[in-house]
């Protein structure tokens, strides 16, 4: 199972406090603004790696991946919002049955 990502780069708008180079606007600085990828994708910050941080961190506690990447996704579904972009964003949790 993968997490499903719809690349709006919702999250990438939303970084202050992650200790992600921004320009003092909460932006990644990695994000290609003119069309919305991420400039470094291969070699991302752990912290955009939502595998990674699935199998460091939440996998030791017992949490199955499937509820983590619904909560994850559920956690996209608010910064789409916040950011007041098209629900098209938003990812059928039902991809994770």
């Amino acid at each position: 199972m993968e997490f499903l990502c719809s690349q709006c780069g919702a999250c990438c708008k939303n970084i202050a406090g992650l200790g992600l180079p921004h320009s003092g606007d909460g932006i990644c600085a990695y994000l290609d603004r003119d069309n919305n990828t991420c400039s470094i994708y291969e070699e991302r910050p752990e912290i955009c790696r939502v595998e990674k941080i699935y199998e460091k961190y939440f996998k030791k506690k017992s949490i199955k991946k499937r509820d983590f990447y619904i909560a994850t996704t559920k956690a996209c579904y608010n910064l789409i919002d916040k950011e007041k972009l098209d629900k098209k964003y938003k990812i059928d949790i039902a991809k994770y049955n």
